[in-house]
């Protein structure tokens, strides 16, 4: 897919991630992507596409998912449109179904896989059971899934679903509150800033 990546009419990059991996196996060749319609899902994605030289890209102004890419002027009439979805391992698939349900063929391409991470968390775990973590800041639903397998503690259950957690999107937050976390921030936007902006300022939601 790489070596023909001039055939595809849009591409569709998932994250900042999904960007600087893919051009790592393009050996930073963005003429190749010139032709096409390049599309980032949030701004740090944007963001890292436009760093790369990457001078055109479409991204939502506010939503910063799926949906809001989906509500793109320029994504409505698909009809024989080639589109390449470039992500890590799994994921949504509400985006390539909608494609092809506009007239799309879509092919994915993944680029980097999401694991869990390989180390001790005994020091987390301890602080945890003093009560001396403030909050806890997720980006994502697969790394919500990782926190719990490893923090899989019964003894400390109750202290972490009690403490402050800011997500990055709604969808976390109902992916956290189906967990059972009591205080949950959900930021603006997709992005550092407002992560960091919804910890020192929001509310939390139950």
């Amino acid at each position: 897919m790489l070596s023909n990546i001039e055939r595809y009419d849009f591409i569709f990059f998932i994250s900042a991630n999904a960007v600087n991996f893919a051009l790592k196996l393009i050996d930073g060749k963005i003429e190749q992507l010139q032709n096409a319609k390049i599309v980032a899902v949030g701004k740090a994605t944007a963001q890292a596409l436009t760093k790369a030289g990457v001078n055109k890209v479409l991204s939502p102004k506010q939503g910063f998912n799926s949906e809001a890419v989906l509500a793109l002027a320029e994504c409505q009439l698909m009809t024989k449109s080639r589109c390449l979805i470039v992500r890590g391992d799994g994921g949504r698939e509400l985006l390539a179904d909608t494609l092809k349900a506009r007239g799309a063929t879509v092919d994915y391409i993944e680029v980097y896989e999401k694991i869990v991470p390989q180390q001790s968390c005994e020091q987390v775990k301890a602080y945890l059971w003093n009560k001396e973590i403030a909050a806890i800041l997720i980006y994502s639903a697969v790394a919500l899934d990782n926190l719990m397998l490893l923090l899989a503690d019964e003894k400390l259950k109750e202290r972490l679903l009690s403490t402050p957690l800011v997500v990055i999107s709604s969808r976390v937050s109902l992916a956290a509150k189906k967990i059972g976390f009591k205080q949950i921030i959900v930021a603006a936007e997709s992005s550092d800033a407002a992560m960091v902006n919804a910890l020192l300022n929001g509310d939390a939601c139950g």
